[in-house]
């Protein structure tokens, strides 16, 4: 099928605090670890699933990340989920100033 992202995405470790409600509005919060993260998007690893298109609430100090973003995949591996989350309400996720790696997200 090919690569859909427009954006180059770079691999990244860094604890994710997730938060979310479900259909009944009862909250929930797991956390994960970063597997990548784009400008646009983070792709986490937890132990819970969550269902597409729920948005949660994301908070990491390691990654300089807060904010919101929706389930846009959750697939399980083994027995823990890999879950691809696009950032809403115009959040956008920029390398710290003084990371090495800053030339590597330019896309």
């Amino acid at each position: 099928m090919g690569e859909l992202r427009k954006d180059n995405r770079l691999g990244r470790g860094g604890k994710v605090n997730l938060t979310w409600a479900d259909e009944h509005g009862h909250p929930y919060a797991s956390n994960g670890e970063c597997v990548d993260i784009s400008i646009k998007g983070i792709k986490v690893m937890v132990d819970s699933e969550i269902p597409t298109r729920t948005v949660v609430t994301l908070k990491s100090p390691q990654l300089v990340l807060h904010g919101s973003a929706s389930v846009r995949s959750c697939t399980r591996i083994g027995a823990r989920y890999v879950m691809g989350l696009e950032f809403v309400g115009g959040m956008k996720w920029q390398i710290p100033a003084d990371d090495p790696d800053d030339s590597r997200l330019a896309g």
